[in-house]
């Protein structure tokens, strides 16, 4: 049996976080020595490398095994109908306004930004689906920056205990059991084909077509991992693609700069543009 890697030394762990600040905005610093190691340790005895230098040498020429330490370090901590007071806003408040200003259009363009595993984008799709009827035009992009999150999230399959955030009757009308995985469970092909999935790094150039423009942006709890300079970064990106009168959804914790002359305050971490 391989033995564990060799501690890292703060040489290394910073190496690490500086990687990961240069490539994506992150804030991480030698604070998250022992949240970076625990989590690769693991992944270090997979590889059979016995130390952190050895991993750093992979990273610098293996992208793929970078895409695997983003997945590594961060949190991923979500669920279906997370933070429901937003869910709930929108339900009740936005979405019959964004219907009466997208009648004649007949469609309703969303983003997902650090959609994980794809729950959020789902939920979004179920709840404006239940508000708007099946006759709109609904398309959502889901985007991360994990492309192990990524293709759980196109799959859309599910264990039961991650269910238990959906009212009964909409995990029957939505998602089916799988026959080959008794337990599983995976979100209905009409839910599906509305959700588009795509790997987008947030502070880099949006592979995004500038043409579209959305009516709605959810990014919940993402600015947690990135430096000032790179949010002020992905906000301004994100104003850019809004419609004007499109509305922008941050985690329960986060805000914008009240002073923000592009932006207004509509609820709790919901900003509207100007």
């Amino acid at each position: 049996m391989f033995k564990s890697p060799k501690e890292a030394n703060d040489c290394e762990i910073e190496q690490i976080c500086r990687l990961l600040n240069q490539k994506l905005g992150f804030n991480y610093t030698l604070q998250k020595k022992y949240l970076v190691q625990s989590r690769l340790n693991k992944r270090l005895v997979e590889l059979n490398m016995d130390s952190y230098q050895a991993y750093l040498e992979r990273l610098e020429r293996d992208q793929s095994e970078f895409n695997m330490l983003v997945s590594l370090v961060t949190t991923n901590v979500t669920s279906f109908f997370r933070e429901p007071y937003q869910f709930q806003v929108l339900q009740d408040e936005l979405l019959p306004e964004i219907l009466a200003e997208n009648q004649k259009a007949g469609k309703l363009r969303c983003w997902s930004a650090g959609c994980s595993s794809g729950e959020e984008a789902y939920t979004l799709a179920i709840v404006i689906k239940e508000s708007l009827g099946a006759s709109l035009d609904l398309r959502i992009l889901a985007s991360d920056i994990s492309i192990v999150k990524l293709k759980e999230g196109m799959a859309g399959i599910y264990p039961l205990e991650r269910l238990e955030g959906i009212p009964r009757k909409l995990r029957q009308k939505y998602f089916m059991p799988l026959a080959s995985k008794p337990g599983y469970f995976q979100v209905k092909p009409e839910l599906r084909e509305t959700v588009h999935f795509r790997k987008i790094n947030l502070i880099d150039k949006l592979d995004v077509p500038e043409h579209i423009k959305f009516d709605l942006i959810f990014c919940r709890n993402v600015f947690i991992y990135l430096t000032r300079d790179s949010q002020r970064k992905v906000i301004q990106g994100f104003y850019d693609y809004l419609k004007p009168g499109g509305y922008l959804f941050l985690g329960h914790s986060e805000s914008l700069n009240f002073t923000d002359p592009n932006w207004t305050f509509v609820k709790r971490s919901i900003y509207r543009k100007k």
